[in-house]
């Protein structure tokens, strides 16, 4: 894997993470920024800060990197030890605190799918990074991945608030942005000779949670796991 140095395009990759970021904003304003009613609920807030947190390093620690700032950037780097687990237990608790009804919904189903599903993609992405941490190249493409988790929920929000666009074409739009984009970088990974199987594998990974939101959220055996999921005794 000694091919794996080529960090180039991840030393200047902020731009890329700082645009999400931005279009973060269009996409949460009327249901979270300034919505018709303020939300009070803490899962809103506690997952929203944790993930905005997330995009923020992701934006630095590229710009450390950069400019040299090595120790630095591993001493930032730490506080993802405790940032992921607040991430992944605010999704879940989030995904919970909406389930918690007698008999949910179509769309409940279907967005407990996305949030369980991507959270999950986000985890292995970052557990990976950590994995790899020694070897630059194979650390810096698994945390991009933690970045395209994130693309579905913002740009499915566009596509739905400022185009009008619903399910399932939300996802259809979305998924093929982020396949489109795993099959780049592999494609650019394989011209430079680079070695690393990070972007295959991830696409895998992405296509394997993809499919399912089609067909699963109409099943019995989901709505019966949405019922138990919703029933659990969590904050």
């Amino acid at each position: 894997m000694a091919a794996v140095a080529d960090l180039a395009p991840y030393r200047r990759s902020a731009p890329f993470f700082a645009a999400l970021l931005v279009l973060a904003l269009p996409a949460f304003w009327s249901t979270y920024f300034f919505p018709p009613r303020y939300e009070s609920d803490w899962h809103v807030h506690v997952h929203g800060v944790a993930l905005f947190l997330w995009a923020t390093m992701l934006i630095v620690q590229p710009l450390l990197i950069h400019a040299g700032r090595r120790s630095l950037h591993r001493a930032l780097g730490k506080i993802s030890y405790a940032l992921v687990p607040v991430i992944v237990a605010s999704t879940i608790l989030l995904a919970r605190y909406r389930m918690h009804v007698s008999t949910p919904t179509f769309d409940q189903l279907y967005f407990l799918w996305l949030q369980l599903g991507l959270m999950a993609i986000f985890a292995i992405s970052y557990v990976q990074a950590i994995r790899w941490r020694r070897v630059p190249g194979v650390h810096a493409r698994y945390m991009a991945c933690t970045a395209l988790a994130m693309v579905d929920p913002i740009v499915a929000r566009l596509l739905f608030f400022q185009l009008g666009i619903d399910i399932p074409w939300t996802q259809i739009v979305t998924y093929l942005l982020i396949d489109a984009i795993l099959l780049a970088l592999w494609w650019r990974d394989r011209r430079a000779g680079v070695d690393a199987h990070v972007f295959p594998a991830m696409l895998a990974l992405f296509v394997l949670v993809e499919m399912p939101t089609f067909f699963l959220p109409q099943t019995q055996a989901w709505s019966s796991f949405g019922r138990w999921f919703g029933s659990l005794p969590l904050p």
